[in-house]
């Protein structure tokens, strides 16, 4: 008798309801085209949402870190998953991490793929109107998706930092097991939504530089939709010279020492402002890469500071203001 295949329980589909519309959508404008190319793309855009389908069943298989599971009389549940983790550092916390949030983060990377495929195929469309606007809307799609496993990376940051408070080490991996546990329908949008908006308003900040103080950044990045608490969170409170420095390389787009630089540089040749580039071809590249790039440079350049003890923010601005938001939750929630 053969295995059954279906997955343990129900459990959402791969895609959201307004990413299905998308496909569709797109769907319907290779439809109404002749000949070999499209064709083709219609072939590939079915299989691969198939298997992404079939990504989904398999991590419904996987055990929940939500749920106490059994295995020959010893109890596992988010409760000792906590104190598991907080015994692991950046090194050792994939190999501590549950089966379901390891898959889960390949599932995130194939819907990533996924949508820069529909981002993609969007513009080959022969209507330059309807391209641009299936466009913009796979774009975004795709920066959602991009924000998840941006959250994801900034929550494990935390929680492997043996310096933070135990409390708040303890409050990050809760909050990674509810993302763990409800992948397939968890948002940053929803969860931490001054985060997703403040991410949103960055993409469009033009970078002057001009005395690097960061004015004209900030009063871009809050006139472009950036939310005031992302600010108030992370400067509103004691904060300290790394907080400073992770905000300005946040608006910036640069590495604390590279500033540095520059204002030596500004100092040695008695200049008052300086320019720095940051033009962004976005037509030649997806708007998660672009967004991802920004993060994980800063994010690999922090965590540098931290292993080697050099002197700069040991986290992102955006670690800086989760750690705010996660003193602010009592001690049993999670959202």
């Amino acid at each position: 008798m053969a295995a059954d295949s279906s997955p343990l329980h129900p459990h959402p589909a791969a895609l959201q309801p307004e990413e299905v519309q998308l496909v569709a959508r797109i769907e319907a404008a290779l439809q109404a085209q002749d000949g070999d190319r499209p064709r083709a793309c219609l072939f590939s855009l079915a299989q691969q949402r198939e298997n992404l389908e079939r990504f989904a069943d398999l991590l419904a298989r996987y055990p929940s870190p939500l749920e106490e599971q059994v295995l020959d009389g010893r109890r596992r549940g988010l409760d000792t998953l906590v104190e598991a983790m907080l015994h692991a550092d950046q090194a050792t916390f994939p190999f501590r991490a549950p089966t379901m949030a390891l898959v889960g983060r390949a599932m995130n990377m194939a819907q990533i793929n996924f949508l820069r495929m529909l981002w993609i195929l969007c513009a080959g469309l022969p209507d330059s109107d309807e391209a641009a606007a299936l466009r913009e809307l796979a774009a975004r799609r795709l920066r959602y998706s991009v924000h998840t496993r941006l959250v994801e990376e900034v929550l494990a940051d935390l929680a492997t930092d043996a310096v933070l408070d135990r409390t708040l080490r303890a409050r990050a991996v809760r909050n990674l097991a509810q993302l763990w546990g409800n992948r397939l329908t968890w948002r940053v949008h929803t969860f931490f939504p001054i985060l997703a908006a403040t991410w949103e308003a960055r993409q469009r900040v033009r970078v002057v530089g001009g005395t690097l103080q960061g004015n004209s950044e900030l009063l871009q990045l809050l006139t472009q939709g950036g939310e005031e608490e992302f600010v108030d969170l992370l400067l509103d409170q004691d904060y300290g010279e790394g907080e400073l420095l992770a905000f300005r390389e946040f608006l910036f787009g640069t590495s604390s020492e590279e500033l540095e630089r520059l204002a030596a540089r500004m100092a040695a040749e008695g200049l008052s402002s300086i320019e720095l580039d940051s033009k962004v071809d976005a037509t030649a590249r997806d708007a998660g890469s672009i967004l991802y790039e920004f993060f994980r440079t800063r994010f690999v350049q922090c965590s540098a500071r931290r292993t080697a003890k050099l002197p700069g923010p040991r986290h992102t601005a955006e670690g800086y203001v989760m750690l705010a938001w996660l003193a602010r939750q009592d001690g049993g929630s999670a959202c």
